[in-house]
């Protein structure tokens, strides 16, 4: 017989399109893909990081990858997995015929697809930051691990700050090392110009050896070294050159802005770097991007607890209160494994500092504070799986338990 063939004229397009998606070969192909780039994502780790690897591998609809030294191009883990939702939607629920006996499949194949959407909300939605306290310290503001923003702001006679003007991180993370960017704003009297954004980098005085080979300007008997960015992204410490430019006439102002000038310890207040413009004075830093939850979370005390002789932390648990308007206050506790929900925000007992604290020494808590809509999907797509499996087991069972009783009454028969 004679193959069938295919018919390609445009009024058949969306027959071939919907073929195309529904068909069990390409969910092959996209699973086959998508533990090659689990496998390169897993490795990458190593020399990258687990953000910057999340961010080629996962995050994106394409990436290249070198093999041998020839570059390919293959799909990233964002374009699979929607892939694999519409092929999942449109195959498994849509094309496929509906029968009593296929009920249990339907189920567990709307409860992977429940965590395929859960993947992307969290992807897109959920937020995660940390905050750190001192036992006896009230906070509701959270800061970003790794996004960094530029504020200026007006300080008053006594040094108080007062509201900030703010460059955000999406924008100053976009600044190339080598770009001059200028920035005006109504609200200032003065134009922003930033000379360059180091991911990591680190001031040294021009007497050091090492300033011959930085080609930065100087400032200030300073300049601003460049660094091999780390491979964990936190850990970086970004800087750059600005100018404040009086958009009345007069000398710029230049320095040189750092991101290790900003205090990671709760107690003590960052060091800005100061000038002043038309008899104001202003402050700026770069800070890490911050924002507050609905709720205050007092610590009232930290327990932190050593193994015998060594410095290496045996447990670490903090007491909580959470203090809310629309509720009476609330005593808690946050454990390792026991983190704190509550309106939409989980805290988590993640770190303690500071570093090389020393028996005796007052401590602060660490919490990671994680703000995601679909929090408990993959929870609920699990339950929701395994009904369907199981009433689909069960169909089975009884199918299979009707026909071996049927074909037992028939053999009997004379």
């Amino acid at each position: 017989m004679a193959k069938k063939s295919i018919d390609w004229s445009p009024g058949n397009w969306p027959h071939l399109f919907f073929q195309l998606f529904t068909s069990f070969k390409l969910a092959t192909v996209i699973l086959i893909l998508m533990t090659l780039v689990t496998l390169l994502g897993t490795v990458g780790q190593v020399e990258n990081g687990l953000h910057a690897a999340k961010l080629k591998y996962f995050h994106s609809f394409f990436f290249t990858e070198s093999v041998y030294g020839v570059p390919l191009f293959l799909p990233g883990g964002m374009l699979l997995m929607l892939l694999l939702f519409v092929n999942m939607t449109m195959g498994a629920i849509i094309k496929v015929r509906k029968r009593w006996k296929g009920a249990g499949l339907l189920i567990s194949h709307t409860g992977m697809l429940m965590l395929l959407a859960g993947g992307f909300v969290t992807n897109k939605f959920a937020t995660d930051g940390y905050m750190a306290l001192y036992p006896g310290m009230t906070s509701n503001r959270v800061e970003s691990y790794r996004e960094w923003q530029l504020e200026i702001f007006p300080l008053s006679k006594d040094g108080v700050a007062e509201k900030a003007w703010i460059y955000p991180s999406a924008a100053l993370e976009g600044v190339q090392s080598d770009e001059q960017r200028v920035i005006t704003s109504e609200t200032l009297p003065f134009d922003v110009v930033i000379n360059g954004y180091q991911k990591n980098a680190s001031p040294i005085p021009v007497s050091a050896p090492m300033a011959a080979s930085v080609t930065g300007k100087e400032i200030d008997g300073f300049k601003l070294a460049p660094q091999t960015p780390s491979k964990e992204a936190e850990q970086n410490l970004p800087g750059c050159l600005v100018e404040f430019r009086p958009k009345g006439g007069g000398e710029p102002i230049e320095g040189i802005l750092w991101a290790g000038s900003y205090r990671f310890d709760p107690q003590e207040k960052p060091m800005p770097f100061t000038f002043t413009v038309a008899d104001q004075l202003y402050g700026a830093l770069l800070v890490k991007k911050s924002w507050t939850v609905p709720f205050e979370v007092r610590l009232d005390k930290f327990i932190f607890e050593r193994h015998p002789g060594v410095s290496t932390a045996r447990n670490y648990e903090s007491r909580v209160t959470r203090l809310e308007d629309s509720e009476p206050d609330k005593a808690l506790e946050i454990k390792m494994n026991e983190p704190m929900r509550h309106g939409g925000y989980t805290f988590f007992q993640e770190s303690f500092g500071p570093s090389g604290s020393m028996p005796g020494d007052e401590m602060f808590s660490q919490f990671a504070v994680a703000n995601n809509p679909a929090d408990q999907w993959p929870l609920w797509s699990l339950i929701i799986t395994g009904i369907g499996l199981s009433i689909h087991f069960l169909i089975m069972l009884v199918n299979f338990t009707v026909r071996s009783r049927n074909k037992k009454a028939t053999s009997a028969l004379p």
